[in-house]
């Protein structure tokens, strides 16, 4: 009877000490993670702005792939990712028929700040499954299911937007 409780002491102390080295010495590399997907998603919200040239949708697509890829490796789950990157699409969509409208080098591209809050939400949602993973593991559904019906609703108006929403896959 001894020998099995120091057997069992043995196997869970070599458990715990497993667990507790590999959180400690994977916390470097969750922080490079979290730092590269965020400049993945800095770079995705440069390319949703459009400036009426051909390449923008080129440009546009590498830094959604980017910024999935990224956010894969660094934890985010999936439905979130994806929900960022329609909205990313969306705004893209709507800046680029802004800049059909008016191609104005200062003002042309733009998109409306009602919509713009309505599909904000999403980078919120980004940000706390980013810097506090454990955290939000437990509302993030309540949240993106809010946050959905919010973008939706900024939307209500353009049917390309919507259609660009509702979409299955991350982009048109």
């Amino acid at each position: 009877m001894a020998d099995l409780v120091a057997l069992l002491q043995l196997l869970g102390a070599g458990s715990v000490g497993g667990i507790v080295t590999q959180y400690v010495s994977a916390g470097p590399e969750r922080r490079q993670a979290r730092a590269s997907t965020r400049g993945a998603m800095a770079a995705l919200e440069e390319a949703v702005w459009s400036e009426g040239v051909q390449e923008e949708w080129g440009r546009l697509r590498s830094a959604q792939h980017a910024f999935e890829a990224a956010a894969m490796i660094a934890g985010v789950p999936r439905e979130i990712s994806h929900w960022y990157v329609k909205t990313r699409t969306a705004l893209y969509l709507e800046s680029r028929r802004s800049w059909e409208k008016c191609p104005d080098p200062e003002y042309g591209g733009g998109v409306e700040v009602e919509l713009l809050r309505g599909l904000n939400e999403a980078t919120d949602l980004v940000y706390e499954a980013l810097w506090h993973p454990q955290r939000s593991r437990f509302w993030w559904r309540r949240r993106l299911k809010a946050a959905k019906e919010n973008g939706r609703a900024a939307v209500a108006e353009s049917s390309m937007l919507v259609r660009a929403l509702e979409d299955q896959t991350s982009a048109i």
